[in-house]
């Protein structure tokens, strides 16, 4: 994992004035795997964000074009469900939520998959979404914040 390779001095030093830092990012793609899964076995899925009709063009523009491009637009706030805690966290202790958000994820993911592959999954910006698309939007969305982690953007 890339969070792995962040050195020591950088893992609480956000990136830029007023960004996250590489504990944050970490926590973040964590959440968002825990968020994902947790609709998909049925619990709470995230609230949905905007007037319909705002979703209704964000689908139709922003996720298209994440879709077509496989990049994420910067500087979008994230949903409060998925926002770091900003809580003073180990690197390892991270990772391994990480590791376990993410493993979880892809077990849930492949059980649906397999079973109920006509179901769908909520998405706080773009509303209801198949299991296609979301699998490639949470694909999309750990590489975007896993370039942030990379040690190619140095805080500096």
């Amino acid at each position: 994992m890339v969070a792995a390779s962040v050195p020591d001095d950088r893992w609480t030093v956000p990136r830029a004035e007023g960004k996250w830092t590489p504990a944050e990012e970490t926590e973040h793609i964590a959440l968002a795997y825990e968020a994902f899964a947790r609709d998909l076995k049925g619990g709470e899925p995230m609230r949905l964000i905007g007037k319909r009709w705002q979703r209704f063009i964000w689908r139709a523009v922003a996720m298209r074009r994440i879709m077509k491009s496989g990049r994420m637009p910067r500087a979008v706030s994230a949903p409060r469900e998925v926002r770091p805690t900003g809580a003073p966290v180990s690197r390892e202790a991270a990772m391994a939520r990480l590791e376990r958000a993410s493993s979880e994820f892809e077990r849930v993911f492949a059980a649906v998959w397999r079973d109920t592959p006509q179901r769908q999954v909520t998405h706080p910006y773009f509303g209801a979404m198949s299991l296609g698309d979301a699998a490639r939007l949470a694909s999309v969305h750990t590489a975007h914040h896993t370039r942030f982690l990379s040690l190619e953007h140095p805080a500096t």
